[in-house]
Order: structure tokens, then sequence, then C-alpha cells
């Protein structure tokens, strides 16, 4: 795409991922003689002028594969230009609906497992509302272990992974490379079995020692080194405080980041704090699910996922009291 194309206003389509009992997702294929004809798609449309997002999915999904009455959960929206127009997607979750799905302007549809998507030719982009779609709405961090009573800090962990916390970064910048590394290989070992996935902050060797799930860099190491050679079930996860951070991010490769600091906190207690307004305005439509981190627990997911959040992300808003 040329830069006359970039700099022209992003086309808004709401986009549905219908999710049935089986935990199959629907995809279609775009017609002949469409734009991206042969990609396979998540089913949605253009919104009209002045046309609120969510009327537009519930006319788009009707019209297009017959479904009404969906019952649909904000999942992410952001903007890109990697085809043949800028667009800002609003994607949605979709976990119960009326009818029997058919492709009514004569597109293939296929109901699809998630780990089978692989296989098929999707759209631009797609890997992004499917990161989104893979990570949960908590993102714990733990504190740090190397000031702590050890004994306590293992109960405070055993606890928060029996609560169902699926994604964890372990965060200890006070242990040097051997000490870390093996406290992480405990804690991987823990958290694998509560089916729970680990990042880790140090380098790539360490996180294939410890048999981790990837990577949390500061935007300065992710300048710095670049993406880093993950396997494909890894994810890289990146510290933002700014919109040209998660800009930055974006343009990396960074499966997602966390965005800091909403309110004010004891970890950083010298940085001056963005509020949900100047959060959200950093956000922006940046091409990554984005957590909101600081100062924040349980009872702040609401209104993070209002403002375009994937979730919170927290040390003591979800660390136990052991």
């Amino acid at each position: 795409m040329d830069s006359e194309q970039a700099a022209r206003p992003p086309i808004d389509i709401a986009v549905g991922i219908l999710v049935d009992s089986r935990q199959r997702l629907l995809i279609a294929q775009r017609r002949p003689g469409t734009p991206g004809a042969g990609y396979w798609e998540f089913p949605g449309g253009k919104r009209e002028d002045g046309e609120p997002v969510a009327e537009c999915l519930a006319r788009e999904l009707a019209e297009e594969i017959g479904v009404h009455e969906c019952v649909a959960e904000p999942l992410i929206r952001f903007a890109h230009a990697k085809g043949e127009r800028p667009v800002r997607l609003h994607v949605s979750r979709i976990d119960a609906w009326q009818g029997e799905p058919a492709g009514l302007e004569g597109q293939t549809l296929a109901w699809v497992r998630r780990d089978e998507l692989h296989a098929y030719r999707l759209l631009p982009a797609t890997d992004v509302i499917l990161n989104a779609f893979d990570l949960p709405r908590r993102y714990a961090i733990t504190p740090a272990s190397s000031t702590a009573d050890v004994d306590r800090w293992w109960r405070a962990l055993d606890q928060l992974l029996a609560r169902g916390i699926r994604l964890l970064r372990l965060r200890d910048q006070g242990l040097d490379d051997a000490a870390y590394g093996a406290l992480a290989a405990d804690v991987v070992e823990a958290a694998h079995a509560q089916g729970t996935r680990v990042l880790v902050d140090r380098d790539i060797d360490l996180c294939g020692a410890v048999g981790a799930d990837g990577l949390h860099w500061p935007v300065a190491r992710l300048i710095d080194k670049g993406r880093p050679d993950l396997g494909v079930d890894q994810l890289l996860a990146v510290s933002a405080h700014t919109d040209s951070d998660l800009a930055m991010a974006a343009r990396c490769g960074a499966d997602f980041a966390v965005l800091s600091p909403v309110a004010s906190t004891s970890t950083h207690p010298g940085a001056a704090p963005l509020g949900w307004d100047g959060w959200a305005a950093a956000r922006a439509d940046h091409a990554l699910p984005v957590y909101a981190l600081g100062g924040l627990g349980a009872d702040d997911l609401a209104t993070a996922e209002r403002h375009n959040a994937q979730g919170v992300a927290a040390i003591r808003g979800f660390w136990p009291a052991a």
C-alpha cells in the first residue's frame, strides 16, 4: 500500500467471531471479484455513517449469514493498513445466537477449531484478532521473591494459580540470571500443572531452558534487540508507557503489551498516572491487545474493557495476601 492510500481515513468494520458449543470458530471465504478474494475471514461488514457498531454487527451478520439475536462481547478494536484500504476493526466474540449460519451471499463457510486455523489463508491482521481471542482478561505479575518470605511467596503463588490465573509474568529484577533461572524453572513447573502460561523477563536462552511460554520485555530492549525468534506458541509481551511505545511494539511484532500507569502505584511512585482518559488516548487503535496496568485489580476489569483494554495486568491487585 502506498503512502497516499495509507493516509486515507480508515473504514470502520464490525466483525463477529461466532464460537459454537464445540469451541469451533466460524470463518467465511471471500468471493471471487471482491477485495481479498480467496482469503478467509470472520464474518462482518462496513459500518454505515452514524450507525452504532453493535447495530452494524447485528445487521451484517443477519445479511451475510442469517443469524440474529447475537450475544456479542466486545473483544478488541484496532486499525491497520495491510489491505487495499485502511480499516478499523471492531471485533466481538459471540457465543449465542439464533438461526443456522449459511452463506447467504454465496460465500463458503467453515467451522474450524482454533488450532486448525493455521491451515487457512486468513486475511492480513487476523493474527491480532486471534491474539486477543486467545489471551485471558487477567495478566498477573509476581512481586519480587528476593525481598519476601520465600515460603509465604510460594503459598501466595499456589493460591493465585488455584484461583484460575492463566497468564503470569515472573518479575524479579533483584535476582541474578542464575537465581532467576532456578526460580523460573520451579514456577513454570507449578504453573503448567494448573494450565497457566508463564512469561519470563530475561533472554530467549533462559526462556527455552526453563520451558517458559514467552518473554516480557521493556520496549527499549525490543528496540535494541528486535523481536526474538520465539516458538510458534510462545508470546512476546512489551511494557509500554506512551502512544509511541505501543506503535513500536506493534511494528516489531509484539503479541501484546501492557500500558501503564493508569493510577499511582508504589512500584513506580514517581510515574505520573495516565488516568483512564489518558490511557485510552495512548492505547488508541494500535494493532495489538493492550492490558491496563497500574493501581488496578479485578474490580477494574469492566472499566478496562470499556476503554478497549484486553483486560487488567496487576501485581498487588491479584497477588493473594498469603
